[in-house]
């Protein structure tokens, strides 16, 4: 019978697992989505760092030249922000809340986010890492019903962003205070 009783413990306790794990790398790739578009449509990139994560800020242009600005940040509690909401419209929230993560069973936080331009390799090339962007998300989910104690699991996303605006554009590799 104690067979049993572990057994249904263990099946239950990777269950809940899976499916928080699920849900966090759902966002993950929903979010690194997010961003890869609107890198890929912005011709100006601005990059900092603020409380450890990277800000970036892009600017892009309509076809009658309109300028509009995107800001992503990063907030250890609340995940990644698009002009300080949630992505999508506000309609992707960071899985903190939901199934199995209440009375301090599991929590998410957002370790670590950073955007760094490519390095080149060769000068024939330069224009082409100028434009190119990698991008790196860390979820680090922390489980307090492990059996055996509490046990981390760190998930990673990592996505390389093209901008051809940039590529195209050479007025926009010009550094100074509105692009790098």
């Amino acid at each position: 019978m104690t067979g049993l009783g572990l057994s249904l413990r263990t099946v239950t306790y990777h269950y809940q697992d899976d499916s928080v794990l699920l849900e966090v790398h759902n966002y993950g790739n929903a979010v690194m989505r997010e961003i890869m578009k609107e890198i890929s449509l912005a011709r100006i990139i601005n990059k900092e760092q603020v409380n450890g994560y990277s800000r970036i800020s892009l600017k892009k242009y309509d076809v009658w030249g309109n300028e509009t600005s995107t800001t992503i940040t990063a907030n250890a509690s609340e995940g990644i922000l698009f002009n300080y909401q949630d992505p999508l419209n506000g309609k992707l929230h960071f899985p903190t809340k939901g199934r199995f993560r209440g009375n301090n069973q599991r929590t998410i936080t957002l370790k670590d986010f950073y955007a760094d331009e490519v390095d080149f390799i060769r000068p024939n090339l330069a224009r082409y890492a100028n434009s190119t962007w990698e991008i790196n998300m860390d979820i680090e989910v922390e489980s307090a019903v492990a059996p055996g104690g509490t046990v981390k699991e760190l998930v990673q996303f990592q996505r390389i962003a093209f901008m051809p605006n940039r590529y195209i554009s050479p007025r926009s590799l010009v550094s100074g205070p509105e692009g790098s």
